[in-house]
């Protein structure tokens, strides 16, 4: 493949022409600051056989000065083929193999941390060419990887060496990548998992413990990969510290495709943000508060679903369909991709923080609103019963709102 500089774009209505499409402040891509309503990856679209004198590799650097025992590294990363050859990286700390660490493929089919001290992977078949999260963190006396949030290795060994940020290609430059790259964020302290879980799906603002504090444990690196971030051979740093990145063997701009399940939802609803995507293959999601969501098949790239909570516990009678007495008042935010059906489980208990008398599954309805005001609507029945659980089968996930109701007050 020639090697090529393409800013990835996702048009969010297909059948709008590009002159009609307008900027749009929130929901799934709108994480983008674009004129246009679009979203952005890197595609470091390298070539896979190049082995030596890979001088025209495309790749994005800065000069670092500043060496780092504690640190957290979290990128985004899809895979241009699901066993690069080994060494090929898309990140690193150092402008050779002597020192420092990259992030890689081992050549088997796993997503690898390269350093000199040791080296670590991100369990067997971690590479894939659908998007997936990795994070690494050190706290000066181990190394912790995660992948897609959860933790995978834990290492009594940190590299702390540090004299650049590279994204694109290894660290003796003779290992390019055919990589997708999106929200690289570089911290100079170790996040935990709950923090790393709770950010992996929306992008990073100043409500976040370590966007910038007292103690200077904070976040140095942020590589949004918006339209406005990016300006000729420049890739800015979305953190304020200025930490801009120059692009290198910058070719032509494409336009393609990238579905990287990231949302900005409405800031009062963003509480356990979750995701069910591609990665999350038939397993459940991860749980926002007492909601978690299954598919019957693996999603393609393109459809997924994010969403979060507004943090309210107990019931509320207010905004009420017809039929239905009581809701949550807990209300979750969804925002989707493509087409989503999936099966959606209620913990009522966790939801309400109540501890009610659990009725038959076909009490319950699942509702929904367009905006954050208004009446619901129904839109499922429950379908089965499990302890506190309510599923509810086959819902076709829209942009909006959804809370629990029961025909009957004692049933939440």
């Amino acid at each position: 493949m020639s090697v090529i500089y393409k800013v990835l774009f996702l048009i969010l209505f297909s059948q709008i022409s590009y002159s009609q499409m307008i900027p749009s402040f929130q929901g799934v891509y709108d994480k983008k600051s674009s004129s246009d309503g679009s979203t952005y990856v890197l595609d470091f679209d390298n070539d896979d056989n190049c082995t030596s004198n890979c001088t025209n590799s495309f790749y994005g650097e800065i000069g670092w000065n500043t060496n780092m025992s504690s640190y957290t590294v979290s990128i985004w990363v899809k895979s241009g083929s699901s066993n690069p050859g080994t060494w090929r990286g898309f990140f690193n700390c150092y402008s050779s193999s002597s020192d420092g660490f990259q992030l890689d493929s081992d050549g088997s089919g796993r997503y690898r941390f390269l350093a000199k001290v040791n080296n670590a992977t991100f369990g067997n078949n971690s590479i894939t060419t659908t998007w997936n999260h990795l994070a690494v963190t050190a706290d000066g006396s181990q190394t912790k990887l995660y992948y897609n949030g959860n933790l995978v290795s834990t290492n009594s060994w940190v590299e702390n060496t540090w004299n650049q940020i590279e994204i694109g290609r290894n660290r003796n430059t003779d290992r390019p990548g055919d990589y997708f790259i999106d929200e690289v964020r570089v911290w100079n302290t170790d996040l935990t998992q709950s923090q790393i879980q709770a950010w992996m799906h929306k992008t990073l603002d100043t409500s976040h413990d370590n966007y910038s504090n007292s103690t200077s444990d904070n976040l140095k690196v942020y590589f949004q990969m918006s339209s406005s971030s990016i300006s000729g051979t420049t890739l800015s740093d979305q953190s304020a510290n200025g930490n801009n990145a120059t692009l290198y063997n910058v070719g032509e701009v494409e336009l393609v495709s990238s579905y990287v399940p990231i949302s900005d939802l409405n800031s009062s609803y963003e509480t356990n943000v979750e995701a069910i995507w591609s990665a999350s293959t038939t397993s459940s999601s991860d749980a926002s508060n007492g909601l978690t969501m299954t598919v019957s098949s693996t999603l393609s790239e393109e459809n997924f679903a994010v969403f979060g909570n507004n943090n309210t516990s107990n019931t509320s009678t207010s905004d009420l369909p017809s039929g239905t007495v009581i809701r949550s008042a807990r209300i979750w935010q969804m925002d989707k991709s493509g087409t989503v059906s999936a099966s959606v489980i209620i913990d009522i208990s966790d939801a309400t923080g109540n501890s009610p008398t659990v009725g038959a599954a076909t009490n319950y309805k699942l509702l929904h609103r367009i905006g954050t005001s208004g009446n619901f609507t129904s839109v499922a029945t429950g379908a089965s019963v499990s302890g506190d659980n309510i599923t509810f089968s086959g819902v076709t996930i829209h942009k909006g709102f959804y809370i629990i109701a029961a025909t009957d007050s004692s049933n939440l």
